[in-house]
């Protein structure tokens, strides 16, 4: 059986903000949302499988009463934790409770550099108070704090601006992009694939030759680039890990190989089977733990394909639609272009 590693927990799908890249499209909570008692007994059954970490997410995190004590049962079974909020409705109490929990990471949401964006992002102007929770943090002790920022058209603009923010914060920026699922993303917000290799020559440049800024890209950055100055992007990407090492469970007892996925990735629910028995069945997950014979096009022509075998799932899937081929892909970017100069060359 593979050994689970990592879980992401949708605590509830409520949520006191309208992001327009949400692609869970928060905001009401889902039917039949698991309670405290549901959730710590969860846990407890994702220990039994081994799991080594677990990220506790939302909708936002703090709208399900009893965050704080599940958070505390991760720790009592020796499970890295891992809490994710947008922030918004973090007091000083609960800032206290976070710095006792003592958590392996706090990550906070923050979409731009300035007030107008994020609120163009989340509906809302939070960037005060958000910068101001994670200077808190960092200001507490805790170790850990990762700002996360989701890229879209809509503040792309502000990368630097925002790398200027983070530069010397002991704050760790981990950079993703957004992704078309949600219901209140419009596909022209997008990064397009060329302004997507943009973005990772910006991205590459700073972790070069910026030694105190502390930038994390995700793993929709990659994969196995042919340059030497791209080598940072999954040079030795594992491939996807979804439904492989990785699981995610939705409020409602859905259960997908990842919470980037979509409702047509759902591979059941834990109403009507035991997390162990569901993860035991290979047929389930079929898509995932043998997803190299679903790849198409250049992912599967590609060298790397065994390995790689099509970078990230989500990503894949929501931006083209295509599950087994990347077009968000450095490697087979950096080959069009090759192709492209070669052929512009023959016809000189």
């Amino acid at each position: 059986m593979n050994q689970l590693q990592y879980a992401v927990c949708e605590l509830t799908n409520r949520c006191n903000l309208r992001c327009v890249h949400c692609a869970s499209n928060s905001g009401p909570p889902r039917e039949n949302e698991y309670g405290t008692d549901d959730w710590i007994r969860i846990v407890g059954e994702l220990a039994a499988l081994g799991c080594e970490e677990l990220t506790l997410i939302g909708g936002e995190l703090l709208l399900h009463p009893g965050w704080e004590d599940i958070a505390r049962a991760v720790k009592v079974h020796g499970i890295r934790l891992v809490l994710i909020t947008n922030g918004m409705l973090v007091t000083e109490e609960i800032l206290q409770k976070f710095i006792a929990l003592d958590p392996w990471i706090i990550g906070v949401s923050l979409d731009g550099a300035t007030p107008e964006t994020v609120k163009a992002m989340r509906r809302v102007d939070g960037h005060d108070r958000v910068m101001k929770l994670l200077r808190d943090l960092v200001a507490a002790g805790h170790p850990r704090v990762n700002a996360i920022t989701t890229f879209c058209k809509l503040n792309f603009h502000e990368f630097e601006a925002l790398a200027d923010r983070f530069r010397g914060s002991k704050i760790t920026w981990q950079v993703q992009i957004a992704n078309p699922s949600g219901e209140r993303f419009s596909d022209d917000w997008s990064l397009s694939v060329d302004e997507f290799a943009q973005f990772c020559e910006k991205v590459t440049e700073h972790m070069e030759h910026d030694p105190d800024l502390w930038i994390c890209p995700m793993d929709d950055f990659g994969y196995h680039p042919l340059s030497d100055r791209l080598s940072r992007f999954h040079r030795k990407f594992p491939g996807c890990m979804a439904g492989i090492s990785v699981i995610g469970l939705r409020s409602d007892g859905a259960v997908l190989p990842c919470l980037s996925l979509g409702e047509d990735f759902v591979v059941g629910n834990l109403h009507d089977t035991t997390l162990a028995e569901l993860w035991a069945d290979d047929a389930r997950f079929e898509r995932f733990r043998n997803k190299r014979k679903y790849l198409t096009g250049a992912c599967d022509a590609c060298a790397f394909a065994d390995t790689c075998r099509g970078g990230c799932t989500a990503m894949a899937a929501s931006n083209t639609g295509a599950f087994g081929e990347n077009a968000y892909c450095l490697r087979s970017i950096e080959q069009q272009r090759l192709l492209t100069d070669l052929l512009t060359l023959g016809q000189e």
